[in-house]
């Protein structure tokens, strides 16, 4: 299979989509080295990965839902229960951060986007790997008590949850709308065409 055809081929598997096992340690390793062939400028290193496993799951799940609740009166209750729901049925919870290294040249934006560009990498190859995964809001993680709870300091900001495990299905393909009504060829001041014309 070609890269273009991993990238194109590849698709999100919910988390009732996916069962245990998680992936394995030599698994996951090859997964996480994806990370380093993402776009770095500066050639900053900036990731952070910090892997819950099955059997802790459920703990963090409900530590997290415990902050949530107690810090976070915009978000309604049952909802902050569904979300925590929704992850504790993962067979294995990844939290990917940016090791923010400031003060430097390259600013923290750009450290944040090749930290996503890495999560996107990881999706890609457990894709390859074939292994079931997910990207997910760290919403949650935006509470201070969240972010201790997974041992962050002030300079690691969460970038993507990512749930990992074993496809209930192999054929997981999804349709794929067309590109072109997004580009666009700019043809001067303040001026765009379709990039590509029927």
């Amino acid at each position: 299979m070609s890269a273009l055809d991993l990238i194109y081929q590849r698709s999100s598997c919910h988390v009732h989509e996916m069962e245990a096992p998680a992936p394995d340690s030599k698994k996951l390793k090859r997964i996480f080295q994806s990370v380093m062939s993402a776009p770095d400028h500066g050639n900053i290193k900036p990731w952070h990965i910090v892997v819950v496993g099955a059997e802790e799951v459920p703990s963090m799940c409900e530590l997290m839902c415990e902050a949530w609740l107690q810090h976070a009166e915009h978000i309604e209750p049952a909802r902050i229960r569904r979300l925590t729901n929704y992850l504790k049925a993962s067979p294995m919870v990844v939290l990917v951060s940016a090791n923010i290294v400031e003060p430097h040249a390259v600013s923290r934006r750009d450290q944040v986007l090749a930290v996503a560009a890495g999560c996107q990498n990881i999706l890609l190859a457990a894709e390859q790997e074939n292994v079931a995964a997910i990207w997910y809001s760290t919403d949650a993680a935006e509470l201070t008590q969240v972010h201790e709870l997974f041992g962050l300091t002030s300079k690691q900001e969460p970038v993507a949850f990512i749930m990992l495990g074993t496809k209930k299905l192999q054929d997981t393909k999804k349709n794929r709308s067309d590109v072109a009504e997004h580009c666009y060829r700019w043809v001067g001041n303040e001026q765009l065409e379709p990039l590509f014309k029927e």
